[in-house]
C-alpha cells in the first residue's frame, strides 16, 4: 500500500481527538445541568428519561472516540510515522479531557445507584 494514503487517512486523528474532547466536556456540562435542573425545566417523564438516555450515551461515545483517537495518533508519533508537537498536544489534551469526562459520566450516572442501595 502507498505510505502517502496511509499517512492522509491518519491525518485528523489528533483534531478529531482534541473537537472530541472538547465536546464530551459540553455534553457533561449538559448533562449536569439537565439532571440538576430537570425539575424545573420540564414535568413530561418520558422526555426526562430519553433526554437523560441520549445525552448519557453521547457523554460516554464522545471521551470513548477522543481517547481512541489520541492513542492511536501517539502511537503513529512513537513510530515515528509523523512528528508535530502540535498535533501531539492535541493528542493529549484529547485523551485528558476524554479520560476526565468519562469518569465523571460514570460516577455521575452511577452515583446515585450507589448511593440508593
Amino acid at each position: 500500500m502507498d505510505n502517502s494514503i496511509n499517512l492522509k487517512k491518519y491525518k485528523n486523528l489528533p483534531i478529531i481527538s482534541f473537537i472530541t474532547g472538547i465536546l464530551s466536556l459540553t455534553v457533561f456540562s449538559l448533562t449536569a445541568f439537565q439532571m440538576l435542573f430537570s425539575s424545573y425545566l420540564t414535568t413530561d417523564t418520558a422526555f426526562k428519561i430519553f433526554s437523560t438516555v441520549f445525552v448519557s450515551f453521547l457523554g460516554l461515545s464522545l471521551p470513548i472516540i477522543a481517547i481512541v483517537c489520541g492513542g492511536i495518533d501517539l502511537a503513529r508519533i512513537k513510530k515515528g510515522l509523523h512528528k508535530s508537537r502540535l498535533f501531539k498536544a492535541f493528542d493529549i489534551i484529547g485523551i485528558v479531557l476524554g479520560s476526565i469526562i468519562f469518569l465523571m459520566v460514570v460516577i455521575f450516572n452511577l452515583g446515585p445507584m450507589v448511593l440508593l442501595h
